[in-house]
């Protein structure tokens, strides 16, 4: 995918340069042509992979569109493409690690070595999922306001975000509003993370991994974390 902005930037300076004093009569003329040609930016990229993985990356790209509700048909024709190509992206890229690692695994290595091929493939796969991800986001931006961009974020995680959140208030109610934001700060880079996997499982470890460190975090700040859990499973209790 590439964006088509930028050139059309050239051409208007030129234009103006060239033709300045016809520039102002033909400009709403060369916006139109342009705002066509973006409406068909994004182009699918198959990756050369299995029909079953594109029809599950164009069938999540369509439930994760339907949750943004109302979008004019070039937007969401765009952003459902730029969506299904991420989930493609990714899957390419675990299958070129996990490609990577059983290579590995057949050389017999001595076990120094073997760990050190380990190492730069899992340096080399997060590499990729960093590099990806950001060009994603900037996609996402390029047809979505930020509160939509918010939303297909959480639900590319099935909103484990809010899930993960609302416990931890349930949990301790009297937690302050500076440790309610720490909280919800660490849970949004569990979010940032997670999208970066394809299936649940390593969506909710990312998530519970997180946990751990919220969870030491209140222990410094005095929060007795085993008898708030006995409370909570308590009032649960109750509620049934």
């Amino acid at each position: 995918m590439g964006f088509g902005r930028v050139p059309y930037i050239y051409i208007y300076h030129l234009i103006y340069i060239s033709y300045e004093p016809y520039f102002l009569y033909f400009c709403p003329l060369f916006f139109a042509l342009s705002v066509t040609v973006y409406a068909t930016d994004a182009t699918l990229n198959t990756r050369n992979l299995r029909v079953a993985d594109i029809a599950k990356a164009e069938a999540k790209a369509k439930a994760i569109v339907a949750g943004l509700g109302q979008l004019c048909d070039s937007t969401r024709e765009n952003v459902h493409i730029v969506i299904a190509n991420r989930y493609l992206e990714l899957c390419a890229i675990h299958n070129r690690y996990d490609n990577r690692n059983d290579s590995i695994r057949a050389l017999k290595l001595p076990k120094q070595k073997e760990a050190n091929a380990f190492e730069r493939s899992y340096y080399n796969y997060n590499n990729d999922l960093y590099r990806t991800r950001f060009d994603f986001i900037a996609w996402l931006n390029f047809y979505l306001t930020d509160a939509q961009v918010e939303t297909v974020k959480n639900l590319m995680t099935n909103n484990y975000l809010f899930v993960r959140y609302n416990d931890f208030i349930d949990l301790l109610p009297s937690l302050t509003e500076a440790e309610r934001e720490r909280v919800y700060h660490w849970l949004v880079e569990a979010r940032e993370f997670s999208m970066d996997f394809l299936d649940d499982r390593k969506m909710r470890q990312m998530f519970t991994k997180y946990r751990g460190r919220i969870n030491n975090y209140l222990a410094k700040r005095g929060y007795d974390l085993r008898k708030a859990t006995e409370e909570q499973e308590a009032r649960k209790c109750i509620l049934k």
